[in-house]
C-alpha cells in the first residue's frame, strides 16, 4: 500500500493501475501490436523502481480481490479514452490481468524491484490493520458521499451505465481499498462528463490530500467544474 511519506513525488499525478489504464489513447495501436506491448512501451519510457512497485501492488490487489470480471472490466474502462480508444476485453478482465501482471513483473525485476515491494500487499478492506489501511478506512464515508455526485449524470454511452460504474467503484471500495476506489471514481466522473459543483470539487481536493496525493491528481479533472 502506498506510503505518502516516502512516495509523495510519485503520487503527484495519476499512478498505479489508473495511470496505466489512462495511457490507452485512441492512437495507441499505431505504436504497439497489442495492449501488453503498449503497456511495456509506456512503462519503458518513464517507469522507475517506485512507480513499478505501485503499479504491481494495484494489479496484485485487484487480481486477488472479490471483484467480478465484469466489475474489473468496468473499472478498467473508466480511465480509458472516452472516445473509445481504450482496448476492450469483452468482460474477460481477469484474463487481461493475467497477461499484464507477469509482463510488468518481469520488467520490474529487470530494474531491481524486489518482490517484497509488491507481491504481498498489506490488506486494506474490510479489516486491514496497518497504519495506511486505517487511514484509508477513515475516508470510506467521504468517498461514498462523493460518489453520489454521479447520480446527477444521465448520459449513458452505448453498452455502458453510470449506475453499474458507480456500483463497481463502491464494491472496489468495500473489498479492496478506498484510495484505489477514489482514483477510479475520479475517472468515472470524467468518462460520463459529470459536472462537478465547486463544493464537490473542493471535497475531492480535500479527500485527495488526505490520501497523500499531490496537487495534480484532482486538478486534471478541473474542466468538469460546472
Amino acid at each position: 500500500m502506498h506510503d505518502p511519506e516516502s512516495q509523495h513525488e510519485w503520487l503527484a499525478f495519476d499512478f498505479g493501475v489508473t495511470g496505466i489504464c489512462g495511457s490507452y489513447h485512441n492512437d495507441w495501436p499505431l505504436d504497439a501490436s497489442g495492449p501488453v506491448e503498449h503497456a511495456l512501451n509506456y512503462l519503458g519510457t518513464q517507469a522507475d523502481h517506485t512507480s513499478l512497485a505501485l503499479l504491481l501492488e494495484d494489479l496484485v490487489r485487484l487480481d486477488r480481490s472479490a471483484l467480478s470480471t465484469a466489475e474489473l472490466d468496468v473499472l478498467w474502462q473508466a480511465p480509458g479514452d472516452p472516445l473509445g480508444g481504450s482496448p476492450t476485453f469483452g468482460g474477460g478482465e481477469g484474463a487481461w490481468l493475467k497477461q499484464l501482471l507477469p509482463a510488468v513483473t518481469q520488467l520490474a525485476r529487470s530494474r531491481g524491484v524486489h518482490d517484497s515491494a509488491w507481491a504481498e500487499p498489506s490488506a486494506c478492506m474490510p479489516d486491514g490493520t496497518g497504519s495506511a489501511a486505517m487511514a484509508h478506512q477513515a475516508l470510506t464515508s467521504e468517498v461514498l458521499q462523493l460518489g453520489t455526485a454521479l447520480e446527477r449524470t444521465r448520459l449513458e454511452r452505448p453498452g455502458e451505465s453510470v449506475v453499474i460504474s458507480r456500483e463497481a467503484v463502491e464494491h472496489c471500495l468495500a473489498v479492496v481499498c478506498p484510495e484505489l476506489a477514489f482514483r477510479f471514481l475520479l475517472h468515472t466522473f470524467a468518462r460520463y462528463d459529470c459536472p462537478l459543483s465547486p463544493g464537490t470539487y473542493a471535497r475531492l481536493e480535500e479527500v485527495s490530500r488526505a490520501f497523500g496525493h499531490g496537487a495534480y491528481l484532482v486538478s486534471a479533472h478541473r474542466y468538469l467544474l460546472g
